[in-house]
Parts: C-alpha cells; sequence; structure tokens
C-alpha cells in the first residue's frame, strides 16, 4: 500500500519540468517549448537532433495518460526517447523550405481560428476564421509532414504572395470531395448505399482527398456551386466540424440557423479536440 501510494504521488505532481531534467541527466539536450496551435497553447519539449530539426513533444495528454495508468517518471522519460530515437529515421531535408519549386508544388490552403501568429494568412468569408498556407511533404514511407509558411519564407524562395495563394488554391480545390453522410456511414458500417438514403440524410462531408486540413475545400467556389446546381439550391447551411471538413446542407426556409449553430457548440465540446476545432456556430453561405 506505502508502495502505491508513493507512484501514485510521484505521477500527481510529475511535471514538464520534471522530465526535461531526467532527459538531460540521461544525456538527451531537452528544453522547454511552448507552441500555439489554432488559438490553444501548447506545453512542450523540445529535444534538438543531430540535424537542424529539433522535435517538440506535448506534455499534458502525456502527463495525463501517465496518472490514469500509475506510469512512473521512468516510464514517461523512456517513452519520449523510444519517440524521440524513432524519429531521427524520419527523412526531412529542411533545404526544402528553401526551394521555390519545391515549394510551390506542395503548397496548400488550412484553416483556423482568427489568431495572431506570424504566418502567411488572409480574413476568410466565415467570420472568426483565417485561412493560412502550408507546404505539405511525404515525411517517410508511413506518413507525411506539414508546415506553416511565414512571409519570410516566401522571400527567401523568391516567391511572391499573389503567386504562393494561387498555386495553393490550385492544389487545395484538385483535392476537394464532397461525399453524402449516407455514404459515408454505409461505408463505416459495411452497408449497402443507395442513392435514395441522401434524401433521408441530406447532410454532406465536404473534405479533401486525405481527410487531413481538409476544411479549406469550402474555399472551392467551383465545387460550391456544382453542389449547389445538383441539388437545386443557391444557399447552403455550413457546420464546422473541424479543421479537417465541413458539414453542408442545402439551405430552406424552414431552417434555423441557432439551432444548427448549438448543435456545432456541442459536438465541439464533446467530441472535437480544442486544437481542431473552428467557431461553434454554423454560416448561411449563397452560392
Amino acid at each position: 500500500f506505502n508502495h502505491k501510494f508513493t507512484i501514485i504521488n510521484e505521477i500527481k505532481t510529475m511535471t514538464r519540468e520534471m522530465i526535461i531534467t531526467e532527459l538531460n541527466n540521461r544525456g538527451y539536450n531537452a528544453d522547454s517549448q511552448n507552441s500555439i496551435k489554432n488559438g490553444v497553447v501548447l506545453e512542450g519539449i523540445r529535444i534538438s537532433t543531430n540535424s537542424n530539426i529539433a522535435l517538440i513533444i506535448y506534455t499534458e495528454g502525456i502527463i495525463e495518460n501517465a496518472e490514469e495508468q500509475h506510469k512512473t517518471l521512468d516510464d514517461v522519460v523512456s517513452a519520449i526517447i523510444g519517440v524521440y530515437e524513432s524519429s531521427k529515421a524520419v527523412n526531412l531535408d529542411v533545404k526544402m523550405f528553401f526551394d521555390r519549386d519545391y515549394i510551390l508544388n506542395n503548397i496548400y490552403i488550412g484553416m483556423q481560428k482568427d489568431s495572431t501568429e506570424d504566418i502567411e494568412k488572409k480574413a476568410c468569408d466565415l467570420e472568426g476564421i483565417e485561412s493560412y498556407l502550408y507546404i505539405r511533404g511525404d515525411a517517410d514511407k508511413d506518413g507525411y509532414y506539414s508546415a506553416k509558411i511565414s512571409r519570410a519564407i516566401l522571400e527567401n524562395a523568391n516567391i511572391s504572395e499573389s503567386e504562393a495563394w494561387e498555386k495553393a488554391e490550385e492544389h487545395t480545390n484538385a483535392e476537394t470531395t464532397i461525399t453524402s453522410m449516407a455514404k459515408v456511414m454505409c461505408a463505416m458500417m459495411n452497408m449497402e448505399y443507395w442513392e435514395e438514403m441522401e434524401d433521408m440524410t441530406p447532410l454532406y462531408v465536404l473534405t479533401n482527398k486525405s481527410k487531413v486540413k481538409g476544411a479549406s475545400a469550402i474555399l472551392n467556389k467551383k465545387a460550391l456551386a456544382e453542389f449547389g446546381k445538383k441539388h437545386n439550391t443557391d444557399k447552403i447551411v455550413v457546420l464546422l466540424s473541424s479543421v479537417h471538413e465541413m458539414l453542408l446542407v442545402s439551405y430552406t426556409e424552414e431552417i434555423d440557423i441557432d439551432t444548427f449553430s448549438e448543435m456545432v457548440e456541442e459536438v465541439n465540446n464533446a467530441e472535437v479536440d480544442p486544437t481542431e476545432r473552428l467557431t461553434d456556430r454554423a454560416y448561411i453561405i449563397t452560392l
């Protein structure tokens, strides 16, 4: 009993600083690093690598998980070292961020809540949301990386803002997908789909092919116009699911936009990670 109490007491008082101290004791170059993701401040630990890239690991979830599973400081530090060692195998050359052709071939538009970040961004027609530029590429055979772009990066690569946004819009629009919620649910439940189901569930998922950072597909005016023509409407209701997707509903006079906004807020609070939330409301867009 006494031993168990000691372990639990250690976990409850575990802090980022304790983890950093232990990492440094084991020979790793670690310090604290805070980041802002979609308006949320994330406390992290930065571990320098042999290259000019530093690995940042966010600690809040790690410490909460340690407390829930009765893990010790040694367990946590060992797990972080495992992540660090695995990350060294990732093939990422920072010289690509200074390569004009590479940037223009891999630039996309993302969306997030309004921020004060020093990045290349624009106000969005949806109040409270901004669009921004990011580079996306393959990190290794099992995943990819993304990095927000600053105006300084564009200047160093001799890329004008207008050229960057034009290319990003081209690439983003090319990946737009709009799929009925009925079809999505049938695929998830391994059920047969038929088009008549859409009459019962007239809700559509707007995203991109990878379903990552796909909310920016809402900027694809051509795709939205085609959606409106197909569904005989010149207005749509947009529900902000997350930075990865949005939901579309054809507008009718019977729709209560406040009810939809309440639904968005409820789902955000219950289901969506704060770092991936947009605003707690629905919007009406005229096509």
